[in-house]
């Protein structure tokens, strides 16, 4: 900018009044002034008040994240990481300053915090389109990584051993394999499945829960980690079923004869029968103490919040599925439910009519049907929805 411009700036703001110039240097919109504009305002500032007012905490936000993609481009790492932690002190909620920080953290190849801070962007506003790029990019790079690293030879390995039968083999080779184990949910999973081969539930179910903490929509590891914790909880019954009178006695009361006292409640293999612990249902049916489950009432019950839950899913569309099996028997039971309302009323006889009428919560569960199946298959073609074989919805 020639000095001509820059004095002719000048003047004009040496012109306004300082109300309005503190208004534009605490609140005005950084995008719609020059860099200069504000330096020059701050030293008008200067010479009137004698002091600096502070800025708003939003024209201080944007005025950080243009340094940090400032320093970006200079491959500045270092400046612009503590630009980010300053912008993330003034605003912990501020997404785009999470994704700035795992964009460096990207480029310094420290991967396992990248993926943290995406994760939490991502957390903070779930639409945030270039945070998930990202994040996907980092975790297709580290799954690639691991399915070519001695690391993936290893489980190999140990996953033949236990499915040999050899499980000293196969817990030593996972001990070998633990201190170059990468920071990668998919890695974990595969770990935990070995270990649950080899009957080690626990190390299996630690295995899980680092898997999701890496990546919480990991589902098959959800799967996984439930179904290890209900094979852990069948071993500890039958455990404790082959105790003797004394050593339960022992486990379930403390040293003065007394239920020891704890918010957490006793582990239901403790008191309840084979049929009734092992019997899957929701908390407060069928897993009661001293109840089988098999209680008339308590079935119809169950049926009850069944189909409700049904309801609830077709009405807000998410009754959803890839399996091409179930795809055609809700399209069938869709046309069949629709037309049993519909048919009678084409009639266009009174009979038709009332008969159509009856019906018709039959007609608007099965064009439920139907729109469930048409989003079902818009959820398997559209590449949109496609990561690595996990599903958003």
């Amino acid at each position: 900018m020639s000095d001509n411009r820059q004095e002719q700036i000048r003047k004009n703001l040496n012109s306004q009044e300082t109300e309005e110039l503190l208004d534009v240097w605490q609140n005005g919109e950084i995008d719609e002034w020059d860099e200069l504009v504000f330096e020059i305002i701050k030293e008008i500032l200067m010479e009137r008040l004698g002091c600096l007012p502070p800025q708003s905490i939003e024209i201080q936000i944007s005025q950080i994240l243009d340094r940090v993609e400032s320093h970006l481009e200079k491959n500045e790492l270092d400046k612009a990481l503590s630009e980010c932690e300053l912008a993330i002190e003034l605003n912990p909620d501020l997404a785009i300053a999470y994704n700035y920080r795992g964009e460096i953290y990207d480029e310094m190849e420290q991967l396992e915090n990248a993926i943290t801070n995406y994760q939490k962007a991502i957390e903070l506003d779930p639409e945030y389109k270039e945070a998930w790029e990202n994040l996907l990019s980092v975790e297709l790079g580290l799954e690639e990584e691991f399915e070519n690293s001695t690391a993936k030879a290893q489980l190999d390995q140990a996953l033949e051993y236990a499915n040999d039968g050899e499980i000293a083999k196969a817990l030593s080779e996972c001990e070998t394999v633990k201190p170059n184990m990468p920071s990668i949910a998919i890695a974990h999973n595969y770990m935990g499945l070995i270990l649950q081969i080899a009957n080690q539930l626990e190390l299996a179910i630690d295995s899980y829960v680092r898997a999701i903490k890496l990546n919480p929509r990991f589902y098959a590891a959800r799967e996984n980690l439930a179904n290890a914790r209900v094979a852990w909880e069948e071993e500890q019954y039958h455990l404790f079923s082959n105790l003797s009178p004394i050593e339960e006695q022992e486990i379930i009361e403390t040293d003065t004869g007394k239920i020891p006292e704890s918010d957490e409640p006793l582990p239901q293999w403790l008191y309840m029968n084979e049929k009734s612990f092992l019997l899957m249902g929701y908390p407060g049916y069928r897993n009661r103490q001293g109840r089988s489950g098999y209680d008339p009432l308590e079935r119809n019950a169950e049926q009850a919040r069944m189909q409700g839950i049904m309801i609830h899913l077709l009405l807000n569309r998410k009754f959803r599925t890839r399996n091409p099996i179930y795809l055609v028997l809700m399209a069938c039971a869709g046309i069949l439910y629709f037309l049993t309302g519909v048919l009678p009323l084409l009639l266009g006889n009174v009979n038709g009519i009332i008969a159509g009428l009856i019906y018709s919560p039959y007609s608007i569960v099965g064009l439920m049907l139907l729109v469930n199946v048409y989003l079902s298959l818009r959820l398997v073609n559209s590449d949109e929805y496609e990561d690595n074989g996990y599903t958003f919805f």
